[in-house]
């Protein structure tokens, strides 16, 4: 028993960093897309070779911001609200949700609600999609994220290129 929850434990901590991650990649296409980021200063240079040195570098400290997130956050939340639902009453999900909603509270001081509210939704996103953890359901999210990451960045692209998006 001790072995399959650990077991399961260890399944919801990839899935949460793996969900973690893509919204991470989300949210920088759709900066792309819609911020500033993608609009080069005069006389700069749009892609540098140092940029392109410094992306798996890049990836890779996020991956271990969302390992710590992960770990620290959104699988203690999920944990919790089991037991809580067991010992007090209620669904296992109402209490997660709570959870991860007062721990998007720490993004606060960051960035005031707007912050708060980031950190929440994507925290709760996190501990929803990591609580039905099973296998492979890894694959799965991985491959359905991806695809929405990647179906953001296109029509994006296809709607810069034509003009609709943007100045």
């Amino acid at each position: 028993m001790v072995v399959s929850e650990e077991r399961s434990a260890a399944r919801m901590l990839r899935v949460s960093m793996l969900v973690l991650f893509l919204e991470g990649a989300l949210a920088l296409v759709l900066g792309l897309v819609f911020g500033e980021t993608g609009k080069p200063e005069p006389g700069e240079e749009r892609v540098s070779a140092l940029t392109l040195l410094a992306l798996p570098l890049l990836s890779l400290l996020a991956l271990l911001a969302a390992a710590v997130v992960s770990a620290v956050l959104v699988l203690p939340a999920v944990l919790l609200g089991e037991d809580l639902a067991r010992r007090v009453a209620g669904r296992p999900i109402a209490w997660q949700l709570l959870l991860t909603t007062a721990a998007g509270a720490l993004m606060w001081p960051l960035a005031a609600w707007r912050g708060w509210l980031v950190g929440a939704l994507a925290l709760a996103v996190a501990a929803t999609v990591a609580r039905h953890a099973r296998r492979g359901f890894f694959v799965s999210v991985l491959l359905w994220g991806t695809l929405a990451v990647l179906t953001v960045f296109t029509l994006g692209g296809i709607g810069l290129y034509a003009g609709v998006l943007g100045d």
